[in-house]
C-alpha cells in the first residue's frame, strides 16, 4: 500500500492544447510558427488525424524530446497530396512516474485545398 501511495505522489501529468488556423506543411515549426499567406485561397476539404506516443523507461531515452523532434514529420504526413492544413488542433499529453514516462501528440485537422485561379 505504501508503494502505491508513493507512486501516486511521485507521478505527474500535463496536457497542452494548441490551435493553428492555417499551416503550410513544409514550413511548419511549432516554436517559431508564423501564419502563412498563400497566393490563392485555401479551402477545407476532407480531414485527417494522427496520434503517436513515445515511451521512456528510467533515463534510457527522452520521450518528450522524441515527440518534439518528430512533430514536423507528423505534420507533413497528414493529408497526403495537400500543401496546407486548416484548423489544426494539437493535443499534447505527458505523464510520468518514477520509472516510466509517456509523451503523446494527437493532431486533428482539415485538409487544405488551394483554389484554382480563373484564367481570363
Amino acid at each position: 500500500m505504501k508503494i502505491l501511495i508513493l507512486l501516486v505522489l511521485a507521478s505527474g501529468c500535463t496536457q497542452k492544447y494548441a490551435d493553428y488556423d492555417l499551416i503550410r506543411k513544409v514550413d511548419f515549426n511549432k516554436e517559431s510558427y508564423e501564419r502563412p499567406v498563400p497566393a490563392t485561397q485555401v479551402m477545407a476539404q476532407g480531414k485527417d488525424e494522427l496520434k503517436e506516443c513515445f515511451n521512456q523507461w528510467l533515463f534510457f531515452s527522452n520521450a518528450q524530446k522524441q515527440k518534439e523532434q518528430r512533430t514536423p514529420e507528423f505534420v507533413r504526413a497528414l493529408c497526403p497530396g495537400k500543401d496546407y492544413l486548416v484548423n489544426a488542433n494539437f493535443t499534447e499529453t505527458w505523464w510520468t512516474t518514477l520509472i516510466f514516462t509517456q509523451a503523446c501528440i494527437d493532431i486533428q485537422t482539415l485538409c487544405g485545398e488551394t483554389r484554382k485561379q480563373n484564367q481570363n
